[in-house]
């Protein structure tokens, strides 16, 4: 399930994934962060109740993650990394955020 809430102020959004976040739902996560990119100056990452992960899913994160430090905007996590995520972050090399600044700390590994 992927949801993306706007708090009452519009300038803070929360993006809660959790299931399967695989190439079967590229899509729906790419619309979801677009939107939350282009909608909210705070986002807020909630990753707790994933239970699969693919590289699909993962290079949209880091693409989106790139594109929002660039425009500025705040990128906050809230609850744990489940192990699967951290595994397949770990497993496909993806070990430090090109934008030097991995705020939701899911590529550096200190996410939980």
């Amino acid at each position: 399930m992927i949801d993306f809430s706007v708090d009452e102020s519009g300038t803070s959004g929360t993006l809660l994934l959790s299931g399967s976040l695989t190439i079967q739902h590229a899509l729906a996560l790419k619309e979801a962060l677009v939107r939350a990119g282009s909608e909210v100056k705070q986002v807020v990452i909630n990753l707790d109740q994933v239970s699969s992960l693919d590289l699909t899913a993962l290079q949209l994160l880091c693409a989106a993650h790139r594109d929002w430090i660039k425009a500025g905007k705040k990128i906050t996590r809230e609850g744990n990394v489940p192990d699967i995520v951290n595994r397949v972050v770990r497993e496909s090399g993806f070990v430090g955020c090109s934008a030097g600044n991995d705020a939701i700390g899911l590529w550096t590994g200190a996410s939980n």
